[in-house]
Formats: structure tokens, sequence, C-alpha cells
């Protein structure tokens, strides 16, 4: 019988070290897609954090848009107008309550000669 005589491409597919060639390329072409499969989810979830941050955003500007109306219309001249410079309307009366109370003297004040454990007791069982 008659030996074939292989081709140099037919040999190359059956040796052993096309075989490793392969199996290396195969390993680090998996290794690169799952590096980019990863890099791809942390920019998706970049972008989804960016989006709710431009939200987040987008209502304080809405919310320092209606504070500047606010601030130009004249019922907020008046208030500050009255809060700042005291006035009132004809015919209002103000009160002034912002002093505060004067502080008893020791004397006047009820001294506890209970123990804190006993006041904690009292506080929460009577």
């Amino acid at each position: 019988m008659r030996k074939k005589k292989k081709s140099f491409w037919g040999s190359a597919y059956n040796s052993n070290i096309f075989i490793v060639i392969l199996t290396v390329t195969l390993v680090l072409s998996v290794l690169k897609v799952g590096k980019e499969l990863s890099r791809r989810q942390q920019i998706n979830r970049e972008i989804s954090n960016l989006n709710e941050q431009l939200s987040a955003a987008k209502l304080q500007r809405d919310k320092l848009d209606d504070l500047i109306v606010y601030l130009q219309t004249d019922e907020y001249v008046e208030e500050q107008a009255r809060w700042q410079l005291n006035l009132s309307k004809p015919g209002e009366k103000r009160i002034d309550l912002s002093s505060s109370p004067k502080p008893l003297n020791e004397d006047n004040q009820i001294k506890d000669k209970h123990s804190n454990m006993q006041k904690w007791f009292n506080y929460f069982f009577q």
C-alpha cells in the first residue's frame, strides 16, 4: 500500500502545536470579550448614575426658578418690608413677640433632690 503524502496544511491541522495555538487564541478571545462586557456594564451603570444626577439637577433648577419668580413678586417685597423694616399697613397693629422670656431666678427654681436613676425611673414608669 502506498502512503499518501500529507500536505503541509493537512499535517498542520493534525499537529499538537496547532491545537495549542487554537486553544490559547480561544482563551484570549473569551477573556477579551469578558473584559469588554464588564466595561460595557460599568459604562451603563455610570450612564444611569449620571441620568439620575441630571434629573436631580433639573428638579433643583425648577425649584430655583420658582423661587426666583416668587422673589420678584410684590408679595415678597411687602413681606420683607414688614419683617426687616418693621413696616405695617395703615390700621394694622404690630406686636413684637421676638423677645425671649427672662429666666427664673435660682431662688424661684424648684430644686429636685432625686438621683438621676430615680428621675429616669419616674420618667419611664410614672
